[in-house]
């Protein structure tokens, strides 16, 4: 019972999100060489790097470049890849739609990311709380977390995982503990 109450309200809160999003969310041409272009700019960055933290705030470029948005800066500046959790949660612009680990929350990022719509997944059990981008695609069934997971890019720092483009969410990490989606209004 307690789960078909749950489950209800996620699908309310799907459709009160979506009316207020398709509203005001801002209209997005996504293209596969645009997630590419940034990988290969983040390459860049790595390899000119003189240390570790001189790529630490293209995550939060990565976000605003794809999906055309440019709320994730503070003085004119993006803010680092451990920073972005805690701005989104203070932000108007970004509400926290759910848990990586609800088949439906899955379901919507994929179609909102489809849509043009910023989508980001962050893993709140990490230290250093890292977010990914959820890009255009098709989700994929996930043998380790059981569900079918969306299109993913992430920009992990230079002593992180691998970074990459054009994979699904479970390859960024191994379980969907902690993980939250969060979506731009």
């Amino acid at each position: 019972m307690k789960k078909n109450i749950q489950n209800a309200l996620i699908i309310l809160s799907t459709l009160a999100f979506v009316g207020c999003a398709g509203e005001t969310a801002p209209a997005v041409s996504i293209d596969k060489e645009s997630i590419e272009h940034l990988l290969e700019e983040y390459e860049e960055c790595q390899s000119e790097a003189e240390n570790a933290m001189d790529c630490k705030s293209f995550t939060a470029k990565a976000i605003s470049k794809y999906f055309g948005v440019e709320d994730l800066m503070v003085g004119g500046q993006y803010i680092p890849y451990d920073g972005i959790r805690d701005f989104v949660s203070e932000s108007s612009a970004w509400t926290n739609y759910g848990d990586a680990d609800n088949q439906v929350i899955l379901d919507k990022a994929q179609q909102f990311a489809n849509d043009g719509i910023p989508v980001i997944a962050i893993n709140t059990n990490d230290a250093h709380q890292l977010a990914v981008l959820i890009v255009a695609g098709e989700k994929s069934t996930s043998s380790k977390w059981g569900v079918k997971v969306p299109s993913c890019a992430a920009f992990f720092p230079k002593n992180g995982p691998e970074s990459f483009i054009d994979k699904t969410l479970n390859y960024a990490w191994s379980s969907p503990d902690g993980v939250e989606i969060w979506v731009r209004n």
